[in-house]
């Protein structure tokens, strides 16, 4: 592998948002019905009657070679009762590659390679797979999907296969096997204190921007929560994510992970010198220089977030950015220090330009697998647990919830959740998750104790909408029912591009983020002025950007 596909897989990686593929497809709409067929020597341990509904179990034991993201969080331990359970219930062990997630980038590049991959790769976000594809390391994974009911069904009944076309590679197959989702699922937003909330005589969450603005500077004046208003969790980025829809924009450092590559519904145009870019930058400037937030926000660092949290559960800042397990462990900290108040995040305010969320937010991260797995006899029976655990409401639940309590049973050491007539689904009472469903002292954890809820295993909490629901706290339910009427914008179309045309994107990449997040920064503290705005346009003329975007529209499909 050239040294330069590194850079490459970092400016083609979709990882905030799912929609902006800038690898390609190949024409037609045809997502994959497999023109790859498994013969008998190839189908050892495969199910005969595998279809959607049936729980899947290998007909005799089959081992499996997985890539396994460890995190730290969560370490793997052999005893885990996931694997129990999968041994038991599905006749499947792994045999593991582990890399620790501070080396999963790294490592799991020099693995995959080197041409030593393990057959299942999880963890590989959309786009992550290209540098690879040339090479021939890959399965082609859309050659084989007729032996997938599960994932086939819900990909048609939730009307994914348009997403799914924008993974398609130069070939016209894809090599990705997307975690997909019923229901958009965004993670960041607004997080505020409800007692200052109230105090400040707010009730319901601000329509658009001017209301957001109007918002903070009322929990300020409360007296309550300091003087910094609006504070970022994971620095500007999260500020930038929730509020960039509105403008019809992408902004900020995880724009990038797409390319800043933008479709404007006739062409790609470059999202960092577009009018609405400009109204975004102008809006954040003005909550700086009003008050309404703070200026560290816009300083992109892990001590930067760490000191944001202290201000927020500190009391020095009203509001903070963030996702769902950010809140509840913030609400979590401020009761530590002793201010018993609940939070909740705010509605996503419509923006000047539409009241929208990205399009793509119900693909999640997936799988990739290696060219070898063709070549094992167990290849069919290691798709059918697959599809069977990543893609059936059965097996999702599995990975989820772990394993359902029988009638009489009381042990958490053999299940986790019990589950009602009405499917109300409840852990045990000494098990908890990560949304806090079941909090208490000396709780056992899905994940850290048993396995389960693990990215692994469980792509990014993609899934059925009622599972998704069901494992939310109370904070992300009343997120996501708040959140489900805004409109999604359109897929973009495809841009296949081969390896020289995208080491010639990768040219152009790191100079124009650079000097586009530079430039933010510089906007929205007043460091710059907005006067300077044609000026800046023509610098990033200058270093490219539309020779840039003209590669991506010499491409479309």
């Amino acid at each position: 592998m050239r040294k330069t596909r590194k850079g490459i897989v970092a400016a083609i990686a979709a990882v905030s948002s799912l929609a902006l593929m800038l690898t390609g497809c190949s024409e037609g709409t045809n997502t994959g019905t497999g023109g790859g067929s498994i013969d008998a020597a190839h189908s050892v341990g495969a199910m005969s009657d595998f279809k959607v509904g049936t729980t899947f179990k290998a007909t005799e034991p089959v081992e499996i070679s997985l890539l396994y993201r460890d995190h730290p969080n969560y370490p793997v331990k052999n005893d885990w009762l996931i694997f129990k359970a999968l041994q038991a219930n599905q006749n499947i062990t792994f045999k593991r590659t582990e890399i620790p997630l501070s080396d999963w980038q790294t490592k799991r590049g020099l693995i995959v390679a080197g041409g030593d991959a393990p057959q299942v790769m999880p963890v590989f976000y959309s786009g992550e797979e290209t540098a690879y594809v040339a090479s021939g390391a890959l399965l082609p994974i859309s050659d084989y999907v007729q032996y997938m009911p599960n994932f086939s069904k819900i990909l048609k009944d939730w009307n994914l296969e348009d997403y799914l076309n924008t993974k398609k590679q130069e070939d016209g197959k894809y090599y990705q096997l997307p975690g997909l989702m019923e229901i958009s699922k965004v993670q960041y937003s607004i997080i505020v204190r409800d007692d200052v909330w109230a105090k400040a005589g707010l009730t319901d969450d601000p329509k658009d921007m001017a209301g957001l603005k109007d918002a903070l500077l009322k929990m300020k004046a409360t007296g309550m929560c300091g003087t910094l208003g609006l504070s970022a969790a994971n620095d500007a980025k999260d500020i930038l994510q929730a509020f960039q829809n509105g403008y019809n924009t992408q902004a900020g450092d995880w724009a990038w992970q797409s390319g800043s590559a933008m479709w404007d519904g006739s062409k790609y145009v470059f999202s960092g010198t577009q009018d609405g870019y400009k109204d975004l930058l102008t809006y954040m400037a003005d909550l700086v220089s009003s008050g309404a937030m703070d200026p560290e926000s816009m300083t992109q660092s892990t001590t930067n977030s760490d000191q944001a949290i202290a201000k927020f559960v500190g009391g020095q800042s009203c509001a903070i950015t963030g996702n769902d397990q950010n809140a509840n462990n913030f609400q979590d900290q401020l009761k530590g220090n002793g201010v018993n108040t609940t939070v909740h995040m705010l509605r996503i305010p419509a923006g000047p330009y539409g009241d929208y969320i990205q399009g793509g937010t119900r693909f999640s991260s997936g799988l990739i697998f290696s060219a070898k797995l063709a070549d094992d006899p167990h290849f069919k029976a290691i798709l059918q647990l697959v599809d069977w655990l990543y893609f059936s409401e059965e097996g999702i639940e599995f990975a989820q919830w772990g394993v359902q309590c029988k009638a009489g049973e009381t042990s958490s050491a053999t299940c986790t959740y019990t589950k009602a007539a009405d499917g109300t689904r409840k852990l045990m009472p000494d098990v908890n998750n990560s949304q806090g469903l079941n909090p208490g002292e000396g709780r056992k954890m899905l994940n850290i104790d048993y396995g389960f809820s693990n990215g692994v295993f469980w792509p990014a909490n993609g899934s059925y909408k009622d599972l998704m629901l069901s494992y939310y706290s109370p904070i992300m339910q009343d997120f996501s029912n708040k959140m489900a009427d805004k409109k999604e914008l359109p897929t973009p179309p495809n841009t296949p591009m081969d390896q020289d045309t995208l080491e010639q994107v990768n040219g152009y990449y790191t100079t124009l983020r650079t000097m586009e997040n530079e430039n933010l920064v510089k906007f929205v503290l007043g460091q710059r002025p907005m006067s300077d705005w044609d000026k800046y346009v023509s610098e990033m003329k200058a270093a490219g950007s539309e020779e840039y975007i003209k590669i991506f529209n010499d491409h479309i499909k």
